[in-house]
């Protein structure tokens, strides 16, 4: 598995901070999968511009983490820029897969993540699938993507669901997806000032709704929806059937104080 998938984790300052007891447990779920112990792992440290004294021991500390998780590299970079971590990351991947799972994330289902890269080996239409933080049902919008998920006939090894999500909810990416094409267009989007750490979803998500024909997002009418022609274009699944359970949770570091 270690060449043909990376695994992408990128962090910033949270309140636990220089405690790493929230990445530590993200990193503990991933590498209980066996198949994934050998895998290169890439955690992106936003900071600021000149570190605080938190940030800068927070970094020591996650250098620190290698000894118990010898295949983590620790790279740093601007924390004004969500994307711009993420995109400092994205760089460095040269396997065709990446999983991307955020700091503060836990499996709580099991997946077979060898099944699952054969099958996107095999089916070239399939450029990420989503570990589902909800139960798979459709719900409306907002709050959430999956307002339109439909069962994915020409796939039989594995259950997928087409979804009309494009999120930074944890998921397994083709590689090249990002570098030919969604890469460009997160970079040169213009900064929204207002809300600097939320880059992607509103750039990648947006442009997936406008594809399906949505000009309203206060006004979602899914029988009027191309949402098929979109879905071929972009290539969106959840994994798992309806009705299934989620397979991931948010543990959210914005809630884990100085003293875990």
């Amino acid at each position: 598995m270690n060449n043909k998938l990376t695994i992408l984790v990128p962090t910033h300052s949270i309140p636990s901070i220089p405690k790493t007891a929230v990445i530590k447990q993200t990193l503990q779920s991933i590498f209980s999968f066996k198949e994934l112990i050998e895998c290169r792992c890439i955690i992106g440290y936003g900071t600021h511009t000149k570190p605080t004294k938190l940030e800068i021991k927070y970094h020591t500390n996650l250098i620190e983490l290698k000894k118990e998780f010898p295949v983590i590299e620790v790279l740093l970079c601007s924390y004004a820029q969500q994307r711009k971590n993420f995109l400092n990351i994205i760089k460095r991947v040269e396997t065709d897969y990446f999983l991307f799972i955020e700091h503060d994330w836990i499996f709580v289902e099991r997946l077979n993540f060898n099944k699952l890269i054969d099958v996107m080996d095999k089916y070239k239409f399939i450029n990420t699938v989503f570990l589902n933080k909800r139960n798979n049902r459709p719900l409306p919008y907002p709050p959430c993507g999956d307002f339109i998920l439909k069962p994915e006939p020409r796939v039989v090894e594995i259950p997928l669901l087409k979804t009309s999500k494009w999120s930074n909810n944890p998921n397994i990416t083709r590689t090249s997806v990002w570098k030919d094409w969604w890469y460009d267009e997160v970079y040169n989007a213009p900064l929204n000032k207002s809300n600097p750490r939320k880059q992607i979803e509103p750039i990648l998500h947006y442009h997936y709704m406008r594809d399906m024909g949505i000009t309203d997002l206060h006004n979602i009418n899914i029988n009027k929806l191309d949402f098929e022609t979109a879905h071929a274009k972009w290539g969106m699944y959840s994994y798992g059937k309806i009705g299934e359970n989620k397979m991931i949770e948010h543990m959210d570091g914005s809630n884990y104080k100085k003293n875990i």
